[in-house]
């Protein structure tokens, strides 16, 4: 025979479980976005017009993306940072676009994830990047992030002339394919 004490062991064990299971449904209910959810929240974007922010410059003066999108060209917001390997290795990407489009009429702003301000303006003059550069030094807490759900970088918008976004996430040869097509070799 089973004695009282076994009983509640039992009972105890059986409660637990089943709570276990419980909470273990209710956390995955509760968990962050999934992979497939995070990128349709980002390119939620995509096909809409640009959101306007400001940021300062290196020199300290503020300046809003509006100064630089929707003016009749087309801009690439690249979102970057200095301490970020990804985007050093695609910046040489970057930078081909740019030397080849630039007169063109294409341009970029450069809006960075840095939270060191002496970093962020040693990377921009290392790594050759001769364009706009906007950021508020606050990190993953930036402006930029929070207004364009920028969870990993690098990342980057598309603008068109009009100011709509056209395409997201552009990298490697993509860029270059992509401005091929709008500009033409």
């Amino acid at each position: 025979m089973i004695s009282m004490k076994k009983i509640a062991i039992l009972t105890t064990a059986a409660v637990l479980l089943a709570g276990g299971a419980f909470l273990s449904r209710t956390l995955r209910a509760e968990t962050p976005a999934s992979q497939t959810q995070q990128q349709d929240r980002k390119m939620q974007y995509v096909g809409k017009p640009f959101i306007d922010l400001e940021e300062a410059a290196p020199d300290g003066k503020m300046h809003k993306l509006s100064e630089y999108v929707g003016k009749g060209n087309w801009v690439l917001v690249d979102f970057w940072a200095s301490w970020c390997g990804p985007c050093k290795r695609e910046m040489p990407n970057v930078v081909a676009a740019y030397e080849k489009y630039h007169a063109k009429g294409f341009e970029i702003v450069g809006l960075s994830f840095d939270n060191k301000k002496d970093a962020w303006i040693a990377a921009i003059t290392e790594w050759n990047m001769p364009w706009i550069h906007l950021s508020d030094v606050k990190g993953w807490d930036s402006l930029a992030s929070s207004t364009y759900y920028v969870r990993s970088i690098p990342d980057n918008l598309l603008i068109d002339p009009t100011g709509k976004v056209v395409a997201r996430g552009l990298r490697g040869p993509a860029l270059g394919q992509r401005l091929a097509e709008i500009y033409g070799n």
